[in-house]
């Protein structure tokens, strides 16, 4: 990530902070390792926080920050993303959102579109984003479900897709629960797979992955999830 870049994204969220710090309507840090279930294809670990600001009843903006250590390849990452929030009555919001990437093969800048809906028991968000993957243009979006199942549990399914337009696409798969210990603590865990494809040659590879995060603010977390692709790996 460019130092630029992540100034930018940082002065941008901090300065609703110094003017009213009781604008925080929720946040979170979270610690996590992933790892293909091969264990030559590498494990990922992550350092992550968002965090939201209120700025009207309707409006808000979320800032999402991540420091990642890749273990086959020995490199890290970096990646902040900026969304701008609408929320709407009866448990929906819409956003648009722009983020930088970076690690040994990836240098990206991103942008989309998201949107999310609490059903009763069930909440469903889908976002996409476009931006260039080692030069070429690049399409990813997806889709989450989230149920409750229980007081403090909740189960989850995911798909996320990635075209390049260089005749290869990348697949990700994943299901995964939530349980919160109390106090704001909560453990997870997904299990997945994903399935790389490259002209007539795929690859198909399943991941688990597993971590803790901390909750911040009036409500526990923010209203959309992370956006960058160093956030899906392993798995793309």
């Amino acid at each position: 990530m460019k130092p630029q870049a992540m100034a930018a994204v940082l002065a941008m969220g901090l300065v609703p902070i110094s003017a009213n710090a009781q604008a925080i309507s929720g946040a979170n840090v979270d610690v996590s390792h992933y790892q293909f279930t091969n264990n030559s294809k590498g494990t990922r670990q992550a350092l992550r926080g968002s965090f939201e600001l209120g700025l009207s009843d309707s409006f808000s903006t979320q800032i999402d920050l991540g420091y990642y250590r890749f273990g086959q390849s020995n490199t890290s990452g970096h990646s902040a993303t900026l969304h701008g929030v609408y929320q709407f009555d009866y448990g929906g919001a819409i956003g648009a959102f722009w983020g930088t990437e970076d690690e040994n093969t990836i240098d990206r800048n991103f942008y989309g579109l998201e949107a999310t809906y609490d059903f009763t028991g069930m909440t469903v968000e889908g976002y996409f984003s476009r931006g260039r993957v080692q030069g070429q243009n690049a399409t990813l979006l997806g889709a989450k479900l989230s149920s409750d199942v229980g007081s403090n549990l909740s189960l989850n399914a995911q798909f996320d897709y990635m075209d390049n337009k260089t005749g290869s696409d990348l697949t990700r798969l994943a299901i995964g629960a939530d349980y919160e210990l109390g106090s704001g603590v909560a453990l997870y865990g997904e299990l997945g797979n994903g399935n790389a494809r490259v002209a007539n040659f795929s690859s198909s590879d399943a991941f688990v992955g597993f971590g803790m995060k901390f909750n911040l603010g009036d409500r526990p977390g923010t209203t959309f999830g992370r956006r960058s692709i160093l956030d899906r790996l392993p798995g793309m």
